[in-house]
């Protein structure tokens, strides 16, 4: 079994309310196209048990796993055990590191001015009226949004860091 995993954060401006997630997917040559799939935090006091449904790759995808908004979550190793149908189990462990590097200067926003400040031109900034339509954006590191905007995603992917704004 092949398991990746990955840790994003997601912060909500103005608030600057963090929620991190976890990402994970695995490959698994299994007969069974849906497995349930249990995920235990290193000490054990949270856990998360969800529906997996493999594509004809045999690739895995769980939905991002979190402890809710404001709360981290824990260094080390996570457990995984795969559940089948006839009651067997398969486990694996995940190591994960959460980065803790200080966040605070990679976004601003002036909701006076409406003038969202990006500091990085990898970054990708979308924004999205209403209807979830996207509304096109221009700049390089700053961005005057619009009135129609109700929200704005910033992405980092290469860090997993992620901005939602709702202006």
């Amino acid at each position: 079994m092949n398991v990746s995993s990955s840790v994003h954060r997601l912060v909500d401006l103005p608030s600057n309310v963090q929620t991190s997630t976890l990402n994970i997917s695995f490959t698994l040559a299994s007969e069974s196209k849906q497995v349930q799939v249990q995920i235990k935090t290193p000490d054990e006091n949270q856990n998360w048990i969800v529906s997996a449904k493999g594509d004809a790759q045999g690739i895995y995808h769980l939905p991002p796993l979190s402890l809710g908004a404001g709360i981290g979550l824990p260094e080390g190793s996570y457990t995984m055990d795969i559940l089948y149908k006839d009651g067997q189990t398969l486990t694996n462990t995940i190591p994960v590191t959460v980065s803790r590097e200080a966040v605070s200067d990679a976004v601003s926003y002036v909701a006076e001015t409406r003038m969202l400040s990006v500091r990085s031109p990898l970054a990708i900034v979308e924004a999205y009226d209403e209807n979830m339509q996207e509304i096109p954006l221009s700049g390089e590191n700053g961005y005057e949004i619009p009135e129609n905007a109700e929200r704005v995603l910033i992405g980092f992917p290469e860090e997993g860091l992620f901005f939602r704004l709702e202006p």
